[in-house]
């Protein structure tokens, strides 16, 4: 689909899953030392990817696409040495929010590098993801953890930071701190679905102050939102997922946050996986006191659902309150997520 000299960007073939697996073995051992989360040393979870990974490239049929999911490798003088994966969603209801191909497993062979693999890839990654689109436009976005050299390759093939992740331990999360007061954080009821809805463009004004696309616009408030969420925030009462929210001492809610503890899976040791996200703040508020105790309360709850850490995305840029607050906390920087259009 894309060809340099002797480079060729394809879908994968049944007989490569083997081949494949070793290069996510590689790119799960470099970001364990990177501080990511570890992979597993246990051959046979590899052996059942590499079997996984066979039967995917057969039902495909040839084919990068199946449903929402892309899977491409790079193959130099007959050896696969390169794979890259997309998934193409769109982040809201908008029809001129632009769809997102999310980068996912992108490796090159330490072996192979320096030979244009890693470019070939996101360009026919990207188009592809124009193919499924049909004309609207894409944008791909990518995470890379901080202490990845992979910065200064996409720096180079046009991405851009859009939006930021620290990361911080769930144990001491009953600490407090003066510059908390006067605000306290507990989980969402559906009864503060108006207040919790009404911070919602402002969520979205930020995200697009930092160039970040993929989400929708700010829109107004309407009573088919609020009531979704209400329902949203009744299911999310017993669940792994919580909305968080910082209030006042008049009672008033002045921040949000989504918190959702997850397992990661094979390849991964399996572990408690706990995300804050979704800072959504008054804006005529200082968020840094804000964002200290719905980060408190996260941390206390995604310890006792066996979380040991908590990562904290969708922040705006070091040097700004955001990012100020979250850095009291006792956090440390952890990813960013860089996009350009396809």
């Amino acid at each position: 689909m894309t060809r340099v000299p002797s480079l060729v960007v394809r879908a994968a073939r049944p007989d490569e899953g083997a081949t494949i697996s070793v290069l996510w073995r590689e790119l799960w051992d470099a970001h364990e030392a990177w501080g990511g989360y570890a992979g597993s040393r246990d051959s046979s979870v590899y052996a059942s990817l590499a079997q996984r990974l066979s039967e995917d490239a057969r039902v495909r049929g040839g084919q990068p696409i199946l449903g929402r999911h892309i899977h491409l490798v790079a193959v130099l003088g007959g050896v696969v040495i390169g794979q890259v994966e997309g998934w193409f969603e769109r982040h809201g209801v908008d029809e001129a929010t632009p769809f997102t191909c999310e980068v996912r497993s992108l490796v090159v062979s330490s072996r192979a590098r320096a030979c244009g693999a890693g470019r070939a890839l996101l360009d026919t990654l990207a188009s592809v993801a124009r193919g499924l689109s049909r004309g609207a436009p894409v944008v791909l976005a990518a995470e890379v953890l901080s202490p990845n050299p992979a910065y200064a390759f996409y720096t180079r093939v046009g991405y851009v930071p859009v939006s930021w992740a620290a990361r911080v331990a769930t144990d001491g999360a009953a600490e407090s701190s003066p510059f908390m007061e006067p605000y306290l954080a507990r989980v969402a009821h559906p009864s503060d679905a108006l207040p919790v809805a009404l911070l919602d463009p402002a969520l979205a004004a930020r995200r697009r102050s930092h160039g970040d696309v993929r989400f929708d616009r700010p829109r107004a408030i309407d009573a088919t939102f609020v009531g979704g969420l209400a329902a949203h925030l009744a299911k999310s009462e017993d669940g792994c997922a919580s909305e968080l929210v910082a209030v006042d001492r008049g009672g008033f809610i002045r921040a949000s946050a989504s918190l959702t503890v997850m397992t990661l899976e094979a390849p991964f040791v399996p572990t408690r996986r706990g995300l804050l996200s979704r800072f959504a703040m008054d804006p005529s508020v200082d968020p840094r006191p804000l964002v200290g105790v719905l980060v408190r309360l996260g941390r206390r709850l995604a310890r006792a659902r066996g979380a040991l850490t908590l990562e904290l995305t969708d922040l705006d840029p070091p040097g700004q309150l955001l990012h100020e607050g979250v850095m009291r906390t006792g956090a440390t920087p952890w990813s960013r997520i860089v996009e350009r259009f396809a």
